[in-house]
């Protein structure tokens, strides 16, 4: 991979903790306006995740438009951090709507939840669908013609989503506690800045060193004798883009349904507290970020195939079958590490996070592996990359969003986790 990779990718990371610290921030803060209860929360979870696919699905053809797409990402990065730090008077405006519609008592369930879908989305929108087109406008101007499985857009994919796990955990136990939620959400959008100026500096160098290179070409072109060009072999996409584009669905779909019934799981082992959800949460996605990492050790010149799909999906079903195969035996370890406990918060949360890791992590693995996967196999190199990278976002999280709304009305209550 070229030197810019790993530059942008160091971006791609602050990026990330910066949406979970938003992300943390405003749950809480509508928490305040909707209640606590579950649909209520769902409600601006769908309300985030839809803005991310719909910013990718948006953004992303324009980005394959732009010239300078790092240039477009240090914009899309400004506009986050200006969106996202007039928040709080959104939050006002949305409270005091939400008050004088009556709420829930007035306007029965299904008005209630339309409210709050409507609320969220004028509050997280802006944002959210910003940040949607941040991984492709970034994976456009890291990738180079040479890459032909996109490696790079493992890297940055892997370092945005370990940047979210690092935004979690702080906003969660850290942030939130010692600076109040409006505060947190202005450092993130003051961070948003930083990493905006850095992308902006970083795109003027990029833009002299690829002038400068294709003036070295032009001057190469005109001294050497012409050559005769081997015929292309597979330059197309190894399976129909729809039926990646399906997949890429399914994918989104069976991980999200897959934390409810992690979620379901270890409850009664751990406890059904917040903190439960968010362990399961920061180590599901310290996983699918090591497995984009892992992605990048793949050859450059290797291709994605169906067949390499095909047995990620076997492993993650395999992985996913570990904890019902322990059995008894994770109950038992439970109760073993439950003696760490009399340390503190910090002996249980060890204690936590050994035994979800168990359950959670050799899938989520697999899963971070899986996505850039799914991308390689729409293209090769940087043709049509940034379209690929927003249109394998959206359908990615479209499943998800409806893995999570499913799995948590129908199936779980008609089926049971087991």
């Amino acid at each position: 991979m070229n030197r810019w990779v790993t530059r942008i990718a160091a971006l791609l990371f602050f990026s990330g903790m910066c949406a979970l610290v938003y992300q943390v921030a405003w749950l809480r803060e509508l928490r305040l306006v909707f209640g606590a209860s579950t649909p209520a929360s769902a409600a601006v979870l769908a309300v985030f995740m839809g803005g991310l696919g719909l910013g990718a699905w948006l953004l992303g053809e324009r980005v394959e438009k732009s010239a300078r797409p790092l240039d477009l990402y240090a914009r899309l990065e400004l506009g986050i951090a200006l969106t996202a730090a007039v928040t709080p008077g959104l939050l006002w405006l949305a409270r005091r709507g939400y008050l004088a519609l009556g709420g829930s008592l007035t306007l029965g369930p299904i008005g209630g939840t339309a409210a709050r879908l409507l609320l969220s989305a004028l509050v997280l929108l802006p944002p959210t669908v910003l940040m949607g087109g941040t991984l492709p406008a970034a994976a456009r101007a890291a990738t180079d013609g040479a890459d032909h499985g996109r490696r790079a857009t493992a890297m940055l994919y892997g370092a945005n989503t370990l940047g979210a796990v690092l935004g979690a955990v702080a906003s969660s136990f850290l942030l939130l506690e010692i600076f109040g939620t409006r505060t947190t959400l202005w450092i993130g959008s003051l961070v948003n800045v930083l990493v905006a100026l850095v992308a902006r500096m970083l795109a003027r160098e990029l833009a002299a060193e690829r002038e400068e290179r294709k003036a070295s070409a032009t001057v190469a072109d005109d001294v050497a004798p012409p050559e005769t060009s081997a015929p292309s072999s597979g330059d197309g996409p190894a399976l129909p883009p729809r039926l990646v584009l399906v997949a890429a669905a399914a994918s989104g779909f069976v991980f999200l349904l897959m934390e409810l019934v992690w979620y379901r799981m270890l409850s009664p082992l751990l406890g059904g507290s917040s903190y439960t959800f968010g362990l399961i949460l920061a180590i599901a996605l310290f996983g699918i970020g090591a497995g984009g990492l892992a992605y990048t050790l793949r050859g450059s010149a290797r291709r994605a195939t169906a067949g390499a799909f095909a047995v990620t999906c076997g492993l993650e079903a395999l992985a996913m079958t570990i904890p019902f195969a322990l059995g008894d035996r994770l109950a038992w370890l439970t109760l073993f590490l439950r003696s760490a406990g009399s340390v503190g918060l910090v002996g249980h949360a060890a204690a936590w996070s050994v035994v979800t890791a168990i359950v959670v992590l050799p899938a989520a693995i697999v899963s971070g592996y899986q996505f850039p996967l799914l991308i390689a196999l729409l293209g090769s190199g940087e043709r049509g990359l940034g379209r690929h990278v927003g249109l394998a976002y959206a359908w990615n999280t479209a499943g998800s969003i409806v893995g999570s709304l499913a799995g948590g009305f129908a199936l779980l209550p008609l089926l049971g986790a087991l």
